[in-house]
């Protein structure tokens, strides 16, 4: 009887050490979820959505945006980014490009962009009128400069100066 407990017990020590290397660890945390309710919804969606990856932040601190080289540079960087298929997931969500096309007095949306007003003032003020672009407004809707949906990624300092901006993205 002892040998066969004894034996009994050996074998179970070693499919326990070998299934170690086959055994998923921890567990799903919607199987401890009711279905239906929101926790289990949300996990639900962070594993079919969650693939995308987190959200990538490039930051532009310290930067001249006055001097008109450095918006055509900071468009190629994001032009650059995105022939990163395999690590990068478009869009990256740039203000450059919009910023740009707001500031063009010449464009067909001048007028109702405000854009020959804005060419003529500085920078930090063409960035304010900027970001004050609806999404619902005609000059979104109808052109495709927008700046509303940029606010959160142009810091203004306690002056009005732009101190900083992001690019966001997902990999």
């Amino acid at each position: 009887m002892k040998i066969a407990i004894l034996s009994t017990a050996v074998l179970l020590i070693t499919i326990g050490v070998m299934s170690q290397y086959k055994l998923i660890l921890g567990l799903n945390q919607n199987v401890s979820l009711v279905a239906g309710s929101d926790t289990y919804d949300y996990f639900e969606s962070l594993y079919t959505y969650g693939d995308a990856g987190p959200p990538c932040y490039l930051i532009f601190n310290n930067v001249n945006y006055s001097d008109p080289n450095n918006i055509p540079t900071m468009n190629f960087i994001a032009a650059s980014l995105a022939t990163l298929n395999s690590t990068i997931l478009p869009p990256i969500y740039t203000w450059t490009t919009s910023f740009q096309n707001f500031i063009n007095p010449s464009a067909t949306w001048s007028n109702d962009c405000g854009s020959k007003q804005a060419a003529l003032l500085p920078f930090e003020d063409q960035m304010k009128m900027f970001v004050n672009i609806k999404i619902l407004s005609t000059c979104c809707q109808s052109y495709g400069v927008c700046g509303e949906q940029y606010s959160g990624d142009i810091i203004f300092d306690d002056y009005g100066n732009v101190i900083a901006t992001r690019y966001r993205y997902q990999n």
